[in-house]
């Protein structure tokens, strides 16, 4: 239950919501004096209203109230019997919804007005009554009460709006939870696999590498004969196939475990202070026999004055053996390998190019030779070392691998018959 204590100036209703309309209101005049309730319709009847009642008999006044649910009570203060406050005191005990009450008397003074106002008047006129000030004052109180109403519609359908949009992100929120959960699974079996997965490949490491040399050292006495003639020549070819598919098979052993090393979440660099020029120097001596006996030639461009740098040396030493010996391996006879060092300050970059003189690689194959065991089966190396075989596919992609690993990149441009260039670049950070 609740009373009408608004006054008129309280909101402007120039800013009222479009479909606030105070001709609906309903008003229920409650006179003693049947020519104030005659003149009062008469008079508000000029602005339309959707319904206006009245009764002179104070104690009818709860009945119409229930069967009119007014908005507005105009109603009288002195009345025999019953007087106005009472009869608001009876109203407000059965209403359903706000209504303003407007209170008529011809007594004057600030004692009466006090009093309707503390018992819940909306508003007070005097008798005789003004024509223009109770219309102004009704049709106050019409645009008050419709205006709430309004206001009261919009907070339901926000609140309805809250509500849903609410309910949909608590949905969306229990979706993300879900996911959450299902991503912290994932995770932790990844994590799981990949334990297991070194696990494995340790094993294999032990099991695996121990006859291969096994092997591979027997097969390399039998081959050199180094306890005497096999007879046969038949067993020395034997042998030296042996040979060479033990160390075909411990290489390929050895960049498994590295790429499987790379990929694992727990692999780490050895940052360390390191001369870029001396370590790529020191990988090149290893090579250097491989290029002779390949017929290739092998060009050295480093810059001079490289300053020290924090990288891992053992990395970066693979970076470039790995590339400086796939390059010699598909570059005929004749054919030339270049490597250059420099460093880009601008950009803070070391720089390493591999180019050779090479078979090349089609456009349409690159994407196949950067995945791990790609291979381009029409792809075979070439020149006095030749072989048959096109490799294992494991060599570029462990070194793109490693330079995104230390931050940096790798990229391939090539043509065939041409050649390839491949280039890797580092951050230089100063040791």
């Amino acid at each position: 239950m609740t009373r009408a204590t608004s006054s008129a100036g309280a909101c402007d209703p120039s800013r009222a919501p479009v479909d606030v309309r105070p001709e609906e209101a309903r008003i229920l005049l409650i006179d003693d004096h049947a020519f104030t309730v005659r003149a009062v319709k008469a008079l508000l009847a000029k602005d339309g209203y959707a319904a206006i009642s009245g009764t002179t008999e104070p104690q009818d006044a709860e009945r119409l109230f229930r069967q009119m649910r007014p908005d507005i009570v105009v109603l009288d203060i002195s009345m025999p019997g019953l007087d106005g406050f009472a009869v608001l005191d009876r109203l407000n005990a059965c209403a359903d919804q706000r209504f303003a009450t407007i209170f008529l008397s011809a007594i004057e003074g600030r004692e009466i007005r006090t009093e309707a106002y503390r018992r819940g008047a909306a508003d007070f006129v005097s008798k005789p009554i003004d024509e223009t000030e109770l219309r102004v004052r009704v049709r106050n109180q019409a645009r008050i009460l419709t205006f709430e109403r309004a206001l009261a519609r919009q907070n339901e359908r926000l609140a309805q709006a809250v509500a849903e949009r609410t309910a949909k992100l608590e949905d969306a929120i229990g979706v993300l939870r879900d996911a959450e959960t299902c991503l912290a699974e994932d995770l932790r079996q990844a994590q799981a696999s990949d334990r297991e997965k070194m696990a494995f490949f340790a094993s294999i490491n032990h099991e695996l590498r121990t006859p291969l040399n096994a092997i591979v050292g027997f097969a390399d006495v039998l081959k050199s004969q180094t306890y005497g003639p096999l007879g046969d020549t038949k067993y020395r070819e034997y042998a030296a196939d042996i040979h060479g598919s033990a160390m075909y098979l411990q290489r390929l052993i050895n960049d498994v475990l590295d790429l499987a090393r790379t990929e694992s979440p727990e692999f780490r660099l050895d940052l360390q202070p390191v001369d870029p020029a001396a370590a790529v120097r020191t990988s090149l001596i290893m090579i250097e026999d491989q290029a002779r006996r390949a017929d290739v030639k092998l060009v050295v461009d480093i810059e001079l004055g490289l300053p020290l740098m924090r990288a891992d040396e053992h990395r970066l030493k693979q970076i470039v053996l790995n590339l400086t010996t796939n390059a010699i391996k598909f570059t005929p006879a004749g054919g030339q390998v270049t490597v250059k060092v420099r460093r880009e300050s601008k950009q803070g970059l070391l720089i390493l190019v591999i180019a050779d003189t090479g078979i090349g690689i089609a456009p349409q194959d690159l994407r196949v030779v950067m995945k791990p065991f790609g291979q381009v089966r029409h792809i075979r190396s070439v020149g006095k070392l030749a072989s048959n075989d096109t490799g294992i596919g494991l060599g570029l992609p462990i070194t793109k691998r490693l330079a995104e690993l230390m931050g940096g990149s790798l990229e391939i441009q090539s043509q065939p018959g041409v050649g390839t260039v491949v280039t890797v670049h580092l951050p230089f950070q100063p040791a």
